[in-house]
Parts: structure tokens; sequence; C-alpha cells
């Protein structure tokens, strides 16, 4: 594998906040569903205490869901404009950040030994909360138009690092909190998504949506192009999700057009998992693997109409890696985007939902 750098290309996603799926004629509820027994059946988990009483989180757009590394309970939404919420018990309730009211949260980290450090972005800036969200101080803006930060992540032995990765292709790194920082890297595509593999925290990976995956081995100083071994599949480059495997070193999971690729090898060579769904027929915008058990894999297969319009998603489920699948219908008609597997309690699942109106 060649050293990389630079390189050329830009395209745009469901993931990146674009707006690339639209509504039915009639949409169901959105927000944030759990199930307590795999994905078998679900309740939606909406509860919004407020001084005025109990409200309801049902019609939020879910973007993604960002886990708080140090709190198996703790998870963050971030919305499509609607700002962010969180939760300290894995959804009984659910609370609002003012400050981020009528915000696209586009990016989020929970500091790993400090769960009242976060940065969040809400795409032309990153704010730094000290105290669990209740202040927040600015700590980077970007004001080239059309630019947005992407991505957040956190060094897992070395909180004071942080990285950013924009939609230009620029990687971002402060040394000092978020006090100051540097770029590190000028891809010169677009970006969709960074992070850090918590066994070895000077790797890092970035994902581009059609220019593919590169890994950096020495916190981000040279990047090594991937994207070889991805060539063999169809439509590969077509990204979704990238999750390194919980339960395997060196093993990760690149979610594409395609399919469900894995890889054992830090991305070096690539087998594909043999779905119920065949090879493109579906976007995957929802996937997750047990921590505790990486034969149990979760994802949601969704089939978009005429222009992108949402015809209908369905999940499917295995615990034996991938040689059969079972497949159940959603609770809700609207768009799954992200399933999070809780992480000490594994028979507990998260999904989040969204729709564009």
């Amino acid at each position: 594998m060649k050293k990389f750098f630079l390189a050329c290309g830009i395209c745009v996603l469901l993931l990146t906040g674009a707006s690339c799926i639209t509504k039915k004629a009639t949409v169901g509820p959105m927000g944030v569903y759990r199930s307590t027994d795999k994905g078998d059946k679900w309740e939606q988990v909406a509860a919004f205490p407020t001084p005025q009483g109990v409200k309801s989180i049902a019609g939020i757009k879910v973007y993604r869901i960002f886990e708080d590394p140090s709190d198996p309970n703790a998870f963050y939404l971030g919305t499509r404009g609607q700002g962010l919420y969180y939760t300290y018990n894995n959804g009984d309730s659910w609370q609002a950040v003012d400050f981020m009211a009528g915000k696209f949260i586009y990016a989020l980290a929970v500091d790993p030994k400090d769960k009242c450090t976060i940065y969040a972005s809400d795409g032309a800036h990153i704010y730094k909360s000290i105290d669990c969200s209740r202040t927040w101080e600015l700590v980077f803006t970007e004001e080239r138009t059309g630019e947005r930060m992407v991505s957040l992540a956190i060094q897992n032995d070395n909180s004071k690092i942080i990285y950013g990765a924009e939609l230009n292709g620029d990687i971002i790194m402060s040394r000092d909190e978020g006090k100051s920082w540097q770029a590190i890297a000028r891809f010169g595509f677009q970006l969709q998504d960074l992070v850090i593999d918590r066994q070895n925290t000077d790797r890092l990976y970035v994902a581009a949506y059609r220019s593919g995956l590169f890994r950096s081995d020495d916190a981000g100083e040279t990047w090594l192009d991937l994207t070889e071994g991805l060539k063999k599949f169809n439509d590969s480059k077509t990204f979704y999700r990238i999750l390194l495997n919980p339960a395997q070193k060196n093993s990760l999971f690149w979610v594409c057009k395609y399919g469900i690729l894995r890889s054992d090898d830090a991305g070096a060579t690539w087998t594909d998992l043999q779905l119920l769904t065949p090879p493109g027929a579906v976007s995957i915008f929802g996937f997750a693997v047990n921590p505790k058990n990486q034969k149990e894999i979760y994802y949601t297969g969704t089939i978009l109409g005429e222009k992108n319009a949402h015809v209908k998603s369905t999940f499917y489920k295995t615990s034996d890696g991938g040689v059969t699948w079972i497949t159940k219908k959603l609770p809700t008609d609207t768009v799954p985007v992200m399933i999070k597997v809780h992480p000490s309690k594994d028979n507990v699942l998260l999904m989040g939902f969204t729709t564009l109106e």
C-alpha cells in the first residue's frame, strides 16, 4: 500500500446532512426506539420531562446517536436542525441542551476520562462543555462557505488531543483540549467520518463518500490508502458506515452500497458478509455489532424510490456471523439511520429514525 496524502473528488450523502431522502405521503413517528430482546420487539422511548410536564421527542429527526465511552447508559442525539438531546438512563428520559436549540448537530465526542467534558459541532463551529452540557464555549470556527465539521474524536489515552474531519477533506488536530488547532492532512475530497482505534490510539481511520478508506498509524502524520482492497466489490466506495469491531483487534466493518465488508487485518484485505439482500439492493444506514459477541450483527435495509422517497425499510439480524439471518418489521415507517447495542446489556438496542419535511 502506498503512502497517501492528496487526492480529489466530492459527493453528497444522507450521512453528511444533505437532503437526499424525502418523506412519504404519510409519515410515522421518528425519534428513538428501544428493544430489550435483541430486536424482536420495539418501544418508543420519547419521554422529555419539562417544567410544564412530560413532553415527547417523537418528532425529532435523528441524525446520529453518539455514545459516552465511560457511561454505558449515556447517549447523545444529534438531530437534523432540532438541537442536541441526551439521556443518562438508556433512553428512559431525555433532556435538551438549550444552547444547541435549533442547530443541526453533525459531530460530537465525549472525553473518555471525564464524561462532563463534551465537544460538539453544528458544522461551522466546535463548542466545548466542561460541566455536562450546562454551559458551552466556542473553541473553533469554520467561516468558509459550504464547509463543515463532519466528525470529532478524542484520543483515548490522552484526552487533550482532539481530531476533527471537515467536509472539504481537511483533518485538524488540537493538542491542548481545543485551545488551538492545526491542519495535519488535506485530502482534497469530501470526508464523512473519522474514528480512533481504541486498542491502538495512534491509529486513525478516515472514510470518504466516494474516495475510499484511509488509515494512519502515527496519529495522522502519514496515511495509507486502503482503497485497493475494496475495488473488487462494486459500489464499495459509496460509503454509509464504518465500525471498528469491539471484540477483535485489527478488525473493522465497512458498510457501503455493495453491502457489509469485514477486514481482520486493519483494512488491508476484505471479505463480504453474505446478506439476505443482494449486493447493491438496499441502502444500509443502520448497522451494529454486539460488543460481547461479534457473531451477533444487526443492519437495516432501506429502499428509496423516485427522487429518493422512502419506500420501505427492514431490520435484519444474525447470531452466527451472517450464515443465517432473521428479518423483522420496523416499528415506524420513517428511515432508520443508526443502531446502538448497549455496551453491557447486550439484549438492549437503540435505533434512531428520521425523515425530511
